[in-house]
């Protein structure tokens, strides 16, 4: 839980350590400053994805960068830097970050399309892999506020076959609170006490009756279809986790390329160890 800094507790701050300081000179976007140090926006976007930032966010964010710059200003004033401990440290992880950045900007250009043909071919190669150790279920699942229609779903979606449309036609808009399809439920997955007791028992199609989630909320679950465990599940169940591991498979040809010929251009000197 991200504890909520107020601004006018940061800007009493600012004023303390900063009162001879002029706003005037600074820039627009800036967020903070310690003696010379700035955090404007415009880090903040460098460091973290900040789209979705609000403003207690970015408080607790301004917060924390002060009393980080208050400590790091502390120990350079007390020669802290100079110790090789730290030197060392510091400057392993510097180098550290921009051999990490340096391959991330190459693998940028790794062909991430993977065609059909190549899903197929992987997949055939590897099917023992995929067996389950465990039951999947995949599943569409509505939640509502409509108990009474929420019953009436069963026998809407029985005679036509389709869950989605069936919503469309039981429910109004503002009774639906959620609406998923088609995706995956596994055994040991968290789930109400009731849908883990039945859910086993469903045969493709059915749909269970309404289960009470409380505050007025009720879900119905319509399996669409099951894996057992010891099965192999289909090409399309594991579909996205075969790209996966082709995609990484390029980038770890790469990887190894790359330092291959790194390695041939650079002088490098290992000493035997005895």
């Amino acid at each position: 839980m991200i504890r909520r800094i107020h601004w006018e507790t940061i800007f009493l701050i600012y004023f303390i350590l900063f009162s001879g300081c002029s706003e005037e000179n600074l820039p627009e976007d800036y967020l903070a400053v310690v003696n010379d140090r700035m955090l404007t926006k415009r880090t903040i976007s460098f460091l973290i994805d900040s789209t979705y930032l609000d403003q207690m966010n970015i408080e607790q964010i301004v917060k924390n960068w002060i009393e980080m710059e208050l400590l790091t200003q502390a120990a350079l004033s007390e020669g802290f830097e100079a110790r090789d401990e730290f030197a060392v440290r510091s400057d392993l992880n510097a180098r550290r970050l921009l051999a990490s950045q340096y391959l991330q900007e190459k693998l940028k250009g790794i062909n991430t399309i993977v065609s059909r043909e190549e899903l197929e071919n992987y997949y055939q190669q590897h099917k023992s892999e995929f067996v389950l150790d465990y039951d999947i279920y995949k599943v569409n699942q509505v939640i509502t506020t409509n108990l009474s229609k929420a019953i009436d779903l069963r026998n809407t979606t029985l005679s036509q076959l389709d869950f989605s449309k069936s919503i469309r036609v039981t429910f109004k808009p503002e009774e639906i609170i959620a609406e998923r399809y088609g995706f995956y439920i596994k055994e040991f997955d968290e789930m109400p006490y009731e849908l883990a007791n039945v859910i086993s028992t469903l045969i493709p199609g059915e749909i269970t009756f309404p289960i009470d989630l409380g505050n007025g909320e009720y879900i119905i679950t319509q399996l669409v279809s099951k894996y057992s465990k010891g099965e192999e599940p289909s090409l399309e169940f594991v579909k996205d986790l075969i790209e996966e591991r082709i995609i990484f498979e390029r980038q770890k040809k790469y990887y190894q390329e790359l330092i291959t010929k790194l390695a041939q251009e650079a002088d490098i000197k290992i000493r035997e160890l005895k």
